[in-house]
């Protein structure tokens, strides 16, 4: 068959290894072999060995070809990083195992990266499944920061539905040991060096949701990725505001809030929020940011987060 058009990355990085894991990755594993057109697609499913041990047969036979990429490591950043070091294409999308891709996300993503060859990263967007309110407004305030409510160029980068040039991401990986949200640091690297993102809105995935329980994991695991990242690497903005410790929380508290609103404002529509439910928006901004000041904390103390899902 030739070199493949494209390789998909498939990683588990919330809840791996239990029964309601492989449910998710069964939901995907099925839409990505029903999916629309021909492509000569590369299907890369990237586990730790511990794991793997109890996945269930019927996984391995869901698509043609499948592959299974093993790994001593656990965390989802050095799942992800394997997986780009086995694919073959050198177009590469990364897909999260919760993470149902609509019929034409194959289609979609190839013919994205083939318009746009001065662009390495391209993101889609994500939603979450119910039609509910407070699903509808979660999903914006977890996903809008990357999604400009049309195609155009992105700060940003999707952690769970992104397609990129494969030799961008083995020169720019994604960080590890440093917990599952410390991504900014690998887009930030990739921008310095002259490289553009992107978002396309018709690359497009619906995410698993669990409720608020996932909603504070999140949350916890992204205020813990904001300052660990910025203790890393001094040349991400606002890192400087680390200097000043946990006196610093309050301000990427208040920071984050603002570009939260700005977010929200600009793209509501694109998740289903109508402009007179954008104060509830506002007030749920405030609620999920000050959510993620305990891990901002255990950053500043250099300490893991241990009670968590993510991987």
């Amino acid at each position: 068959m030739g070199q493949p058009e494209i390789s998909i990355v498939i990683v588990s990085d919330y809840a791996g290894g239990g029964e309601k894991s492989w449910k998710d990755l069964r939901n995907t594993l099925r839409a990505l072999g029903q999916q629309d057109g021909k492509v000569n697609a590369e299907w890369l499913l990237c586990e730790n060995k511990a794991s793997a041990r109890s996945m269930p047969d019927d996984i391995r036979r869901m698509l043609p070809n499948l592959k299974l990429v093993l790994s001593d490591k656990g965390g989802s950043y050095e799942l992800k990083n394997a997986g780009f070091q086995a694919a073959t294409s050198n177009v590469v999308a990364m897909l999260d195992a919760d993470c149902v891709p609509a019929r034409d996300w194959v289609k979609s993503a190839v013919a994205a990266m083939n318009a746009l060859p001065e662009v390495a990263v391209i993101s889609g967007r994500t939603v979450y499944p119910s039609a509910g309110l407070t699903e509808r407004i979660l999903s914006l305030l977890s996903r809008s920061y990357v999604d400009q409510g049309k195609s155009g160029p992105t700060r940003f980068i999707s952690n769970n539905n992104s397609i990129w040039r494969r030799d961008v991401y083995l020169n720019h990986p994604l960080p590890s040991g440093l917990g599952p949200f410390a991504g900014r640091m690998q887009s930030e690297s990739i921008m310095r060096a002259g490289n553009q993102l992107w978002f396309d809105p018709s690359i497009r995935v619906v995410h698993d949701f669990e409720g608020w329980a996932m909603e504070s994991d999140i949350r916890r695991n992204t205020g813990y990725g904001t300052v660990i990242a910025r203790l890393h690497d001094p040349d991400m903005p606002q890192a400087w505001l680390t200097k000043l410790g946990v006196v610093s929380i309050p301000v990427f508290a208040g920071g984050k809030i603002l570009d939260s609103w700005r977010d929200c404002v600009r793209c509501a529509g694109a998740f289903g929020v109508k402009w007179f439910q954008l104060p509830l928006v506002l007030l749920g901004s405030v609620v999920v940011h000050l959510m993620e000041i305990p891990g901002m904390w255990q950053a500043f103390r250099r300490k893991a987060i241990s009670q968590t899902q993510y991987r």
